[in-house]
């Protein structure tokens, strides 16, 4: 099917153009979902699979929404005065979305800007120095450059939330609805997400600007075309395991990306298969920002043939030609499962979802972690009971008063034990 069906949706020739010059030929069933919703202003919640085609799926229609603004009523012409901001987790990402956007953007004559943490001061100003009707950012660091009277987010139309459910727990919702809440009440609110934990799901649809719920189908599953091994070894192993199933792959243009929970495990793991005779780059939030997108650029380029990260790059970090995913440590949190599996199994240019291998290492403590995974993995819904507020994670008074009574005979059990004479 050409890209013609991307007219169907709606779109102007100018996207459709650039469309064709990706050679992007097919709708992806979010981009179907979503982009007729919000041509049509509707303020909702888009939930579809990583590596389906979100970023597009907004993308798009708001850069035909703000081409109607611009007809209508002049082009951009105050400097930091955006009319639409999109809200993303990482620095990685806001480069990677200020990219996509850009080489749709010039279609319409729509400018993109971006602004993110770790950005220097100069870099900041230099991206805001021009007028632009598009800008992708933080939302922390967008926060202090509204609060210091930088940014003016008055004529803001439409604002996406991507990554919502990383942008709405508790570690960062306090700057992501200062952010929102900055813009005008009039505006359209976008909510874009690969998996949602109930509480923020109930926060979000019951917003004032009550979103509708757009869900596309397999949202929770893990893709099809993807081959799940779980690997059971001892802690001391993996490192030796890790490089077997590097050697066992045998196509030499086989590329992958590893993850670990921590920082310090990345670099040890780096360090010992290095030691091992393979090629590994390494990229983490230790790293100044500079650090990690001269990593990324090598890694792109074709240097390299695991990328070992943590959480960093399990969120919306796309690069083409991965074939596999090593999960040396199992994601602390259930829901950052599919995002980390999800750098495979992506949608291509042909519409149709690419294959890979994910290699799962279970230690005898992640038995129980792997059951919940795995129940998710499979189509249950991504409710992983996690608090939206830190404090609503605390028992209430009567189970504290129970673990309390449970402690105490635990206790004076251990007591009569000692006194009893061997």
């Amino acid at each position: 099917m050409s890209s013609s069906s991307f007219s169907a949706l709606g779109l102007l020739p100018g996207l459709v153009r650039c469309l064709d010059e990706a050679h992007l030929t097919e709708p992806s069933p979010v981009q179907r979902l979503c982009i007729h919703a919000i041509l049509g202003g509707a303020s909702c919640l888009c939930l579809a699979p990583t590596g389906s085609g979100k970023t597009l799926a907004y993308g798009l229609p708001v850069l035909q929404r703000l081409r109607g603004i611009e007809d209508a009523e002049g082009m951009v012409s105050a400097i930091a005065r955006p009319r639409a901001i999109i809200l993303t987790a990482t620095r990685e990402l806001v480069l990677q979305t200020e990219r996509v956007l850009k080489s749709m953007g010039h279609g319409v004559k729509q400018r993109v800007r971006s602004v993110s943490g770790g950005q220097t001061a100069s870099d900041t100003r230099k991206q805001l120095s021009t007028p632009c009707e598009v800008l992708v950012a933080n939302p922390q660091r967008l926060r202090t450059l509204i609060a210091a009277g930088t940014v003016d987010p008055s004529d803001v139309r439409i604002v996406i939330v991507d990554e919502a459910d990383t942008l709405l727990d508790f570690g960062q919702r306090e700057d992501t609805v200062s952010c929102i809440d900055a813009t005008p009440a009039a505006r359209q609110l976008v909510l874009v997400s690969a998996t949602l934990p109930e509480p923020i799901r109930h926060w979000a649809l019951n917003r004032p600007e009550r979103p509708s719920l757009l869900e596309a189908k397999d949202t929770h599953k893990a893709p099809s075309t993807i081959q799940i091994k779980n690997v059971r070894l001892r802690w001391t192993e993996k490192a030796d395991v890790a490089s077997d199933i590097l050697v066992a792959i045998k196509d030499p243009t086989s590329r992958g990306i590893g993850f670990t929970n921590r920082r310090e495990t990345a670099d040890e793991v780096a360090a010992a298969l290095t030691e091992r005779g393979h090629s590994v780059i390494v990229v983490h939030g230790a790293w100044l920002p500079r650090e990690r997108a001269a990593a990324l650029k090598r890694f792109r380029s074709g240097e390299g043939r695991l990328l070992l990260t943590t959480e960093l790059g399990g969120r919306g970090l796309h690069i083409p030609g991965l074939t596999f995913v090593l999960n040396y440590d199992l994601p602390e949190r259930p829901s950052e499962y599919l995002h980390r599996i999800g750098r495979i199994g992506r949608l291509g240019p042909d519409g149709k979802t690419t294959t890979g291998t994910v290699y799962n290492f279970i230690t005898p403590n992640d038995e129980m972690k792997l059951k919940e995974i795995e129940r998710l993995a499979q189509g249950g819904r991504l409710d992983t009971g996690e608090a939206l507020h830190a404090q609503r994670a605390r028992p209430s008074k009567a189970e504290a008063r129970q673990r309390g009574e449970q402690r105490a005979a635990v206790k004076r059990t251990d007591r009569r034990a000692r006194r009893t004479p061997k």
